[in-house]
C-alpha cells in the first residue's frame, strides 16, 4: 500500500508572529490572516520488508537509513523528519519520500506544510485518526523540539485548510475562519498579488525567539510593534471581505513598516531596493513572508501595473513564482502496491 499527501504552503499577510505561543495569550488574542498557495509538499510513504527505515529527501537531494524507526539519528537536515517518524513509527519498514516546491529558506512554511503530509500520511498507514487539531499541536510541538525555540501554527492551518483563512488564536485554541472572498475579488487578487524569491535564504526560528523573548522583557518598541501589527491583522481581515484590495495594499505597507522595525535583520539593503524598484513600477506596498530576513517577497500591485511590477523585480534579481490560491488544504491518497 503506497500513501501520497500533499498540502499547501502559505502567504502570510498580516498577523504574523502572534501565532506563536505562549505570545498571543499575553496579548489577549492573536489574529493571522494568510492564504494558502498553490506551491506543494508532498510525502510519499512505501511499505518495505523487515522493519528498516529509508528517509529519502528530493529537493535536498539527502537519505537516512535505520534498522528501525526508534534508531532513526535525529540533527541535521532530516531532523524534522527523523522526528516525525520516531513518534508515530510504523509496525514494519517503511521509505518516506518527501519533496517541496518552494525553494529552501522561502518563508513560505514548506517544513512545516511537509511536517503536515508526514504526519498525515503515517496516521493513515497506521490506521490511527488525527483531528486537525491533534494534527496542528503534534506538528507544532515536533518543530518546536527541532528547532529549539517555540514556533507559531498559522503554516499547519494553511497546510490543513486551503483557501484564505482568518486564523484566531486564544486560550481556548486555534480556530480557523474561512474567508469567502467573491470569485471577482479572489481572480484580482491572484492578478496583483506578486511573489518574488529575494535570493536570500532566510532561518525563522531565531527570528521568532528574538521576538517573543523581546516581548517578554517588555521593550517597548517590541511590544508597540506588535500591538500595530495585530490591529493591521483585523483591518486585513475587513479589507479582504469587502474586496477593497487597494486597502489590502495599503494594510501590507503598513505591515511592513512595523515589522521591519522589530529587530536588525528582519530586512536588508539587497530587499529595500527590491522592494523600492517594485514601488517605482506601481506596487502598492510589498512585505517577506515569514519572519523576514530573506526568502519570498509578496507585492501588490495598482490596478493594471502587474506586469509592470514584475518586470521591475526581475531586474533586481528577484525570481518570479506563481500565485494561485489553493481553494483545498491537505490530501491524503492511498493507492495499490
Amino acid at each position: 500500500m503506497i500513501i501520497q499527501a500533499e498540502a499547501p504552503n502559505r502567504v502570510d499577510l498580516a498577523g504574523g508572529t502572534l501565532d506563536i505561543y505562549p505570545l498571543y495569550l499575553f496579548e489577549g488574542g492573536g489574529l493571522t490572516v494568510n492564504l494558502a498557495l498553490s506551491v506543494y509538499s508532498r510525502t510519499t510513504l512505501r511499505p518495505r520488508r523487515g522493519r528498516g527505515v529509508l528517509l529519502r529527501s528530493e529537493d535536498l537531494a539527502l537519505t537516512r537509513r535505520a534498522p528501525s524507526a526508534e534508531r532513526l539519528r535525529l540533527g541535521g537536515p532530516l531532523d524534522l523528519v527523523a522526528r516525525a517518524v520516531r513518534w508515530l513509527r510504523p509496525a514494519g519498514g517503511v521509505e518516506v519520500v518527501t519533496s517541496n516546491e518552494a525553494p529552501r529558506g522561502s518563508g513560505l512554511g514548506a517544513s512545516s506544510a511537509l511536517l503536515v503530509t508526514l504526519c498525515a500520511a503515517l496516521a493513515r498507514l497506521n490506521g490511527a485518526r488525527l483531528t486537525p487539531t491533534a494534527l496542528v499541536d503534534l506538528c507544532a510541538n515536533l518543530e518546536a523540539q527541532s528547532l529549539g525555540v517555540p514556533t507559531g501554527k498559522q503554516d499547519y492551518c494553511a497546510a490543513l485548510h486551503g483557501g484564505v483563512n482568518a486564523i484566531w488564536f486564544d486560550v481556548d485554541g486555534v480556530r480557523v475562519e474561512r474567508l469567502a472572498l467573491p470569485p471577482a475579488t479572489r481572480r484580482a487578487l491572484e492578478h496583483r498579488l506578486l511573489l518574488s524569491y529575494t535570493g536570500i535564504p532566510h532561518a525563522s526560528g531565531a527570528t521568532n525567539w528574538g521576538l517573543v523573548k523581546g516581548y517578554i522583557d517588555r521593550q517597548p518598541a517590541t511590544v508597540r510593534h506588535l500591538r500595530a501589527i495585530k490591529t493591521i491583522a483585523t483591518a486585513m481581515r475587513e479589507a479582504l471581505l469587502v474586496g477593497d484590495l487597494d486597502r489590502v495594499g495599503a494594510l501590507l505597507g503598513e505591515e511592513w513598516e512595523h515589522r521591519r522595525r522589530l529587530g536588525p535583520g528582519v530586512s536588508t539593503p539587497q530587499i529595500d531596493r527590491m522592494m523600492a524598484a517594485a514601488r517605482r513600477a506601481g506596487a502598492l506596498a510589498s512585505k517577506l513572508c515569514g519572519a523576514g530576513g530573506g526568502g519570498c517577497m509578496v507585492t501588490l500591485a495598482r490596478q493594471g501595473r502587474r506586469d509592470a511590477v514584475a518586470a521591475a523585480l526581475a531586474r533586481a534579481g528577484a525570481r518570479q513564482l506563481p500565485v494561485r490560491i489553493a481553494r483545498q488544504g491537505l490530501r491524503v491518497r492511498t493507492g495499490g502496491p
